[in-house]
């Protein structure tokens, strides 16, 4: 007897994307896996985002629009909420996937143990059609400590993600501008194990021609340390048990806090992170070439 694939249901949040999405819809519409469930979830676009949405003829496709902007961690959110998947997954809007993505990564989480809560993939980064980074991890099995102080599985694209896991990890956390996908990754590798298959299924797409959350102009500095604080905020609780990664979270808060001119604060971080794990080389590292830099740049203010 033959057992029923499972639903997959896809999430792709989105916000004045149109000339992009067209492509994301295409790759999770055409996976040679059928059995999916496609939400895009608009949040507030005020370009033709509607009606490249219903260009696509495929009773699959589900269109959801929110009111008002709310970003993208609340725009999955509501599409985790109208899933109706056994197995959730997300792309955004400006990236894309294989055709084989789903065919690769059902079988190996249908067949994984109880405690394996998602599955992952590689992907590349594209440039102008040009290949500029391969993020190729191989982790797998209990992760926890290898991903609190970097991201290093990689983004929301590439996972596959049992619908009871987001569930017990509670989705993602709405107030995070930034790190969003790392908070999200985190939580479930503290609580599950992870698998992956060792294949590039995910295409991204660097520089749409947009402004990105992550730019490193003040404002996305201050939401990359807001983010790296939620780590301390969520599971300092276990200072003791990672004492070399919690000293790098707080050596990275410190060199993020001195770039936006916050002296003060960065010092007192990069004192904190030598207190918890006196011996990292990493963290002195930090702290010269932060010192460096702010150097550097008051000479060029000062001489020009």
């Amino acid at each position: 007897m033959r057992t029923e694939m499972p639903l997959v249901s896809v999430i792709i949040p989105t916000y004045n994307r149109s000339t992009v999405l067209r492509r994301a819809i295409q790759s999770v519409l055409g996976q040679t896996y059928r059995h999916v469930q496609c939400i895009v979830v608009d949040d507030a676009s005020y370009d033709d985002t509607k009606s490249v949405v219903h260009q696509f003829a495929d009773d699959r496709l589900i269109y959801i629009c929110h009111k008002i902007n709310r970003h993208a961690s609340a725009a999955r959110n509501t599409g985790i909420a109208h899933a109706a998947g056994n197995f959730i997954a997300f792309l955004d809007d400006d990236d894309e996937w294989l055709s084989n993505k789903l065919e690769k990564q059902v079988p190996l989480l249908l067949q994984a143990p109880g405690d394996v809560g998602l599955v992952y993939c590689w992907m590349d980064y594209y440039r102008d059609g040009t290949l500029i980074h391969q993020h190729h991890p191989t982790l797998r099995g209990y992760v926890f400590d290898k991903v609190l102080d970097r991201q290093r599985l990689g983004g929301c694209p590439t996972l596959l993600v049992r619908r009871e896991v987001v569930e017990v990890v509670g989705g993602f956390d709405e107030s995070l501008l930034r790190g969003n996908d790392g908070d999200f990754i985190r939580r479930v590798c503290h609580e599950y194990h992870v698998d992956y298959v060792p294949e590039v299924l995910v295409r991204v797409y660097a520089d749409q021609g947009r402004r990105q959350i992550s730019d490193d102009d003040e404002q996305g500095l201050r939401n990359a340390i807001r983010g790296h604080l939620t780590k301390v905020h969520k599971f300092g609780g276990e200072i003791n048990l990672y004492p070399k990664e919690f000293a790098h979270i707080f050596s990275t808060i410190g060199r993020l806090q001195l770039e936006i001119g916050e002296t003060c604060r960065g010092l007192l971080s990069f004192l904190r992170a030598l207190r918890t794990y006196p011996v990292s080389s990493t963290v002195y590292l930090d702290f010269i070439r932060s010192i460096r830099h702010l150097l550097v740049a008051k000479l060029r203010r000062d001489y020009g």
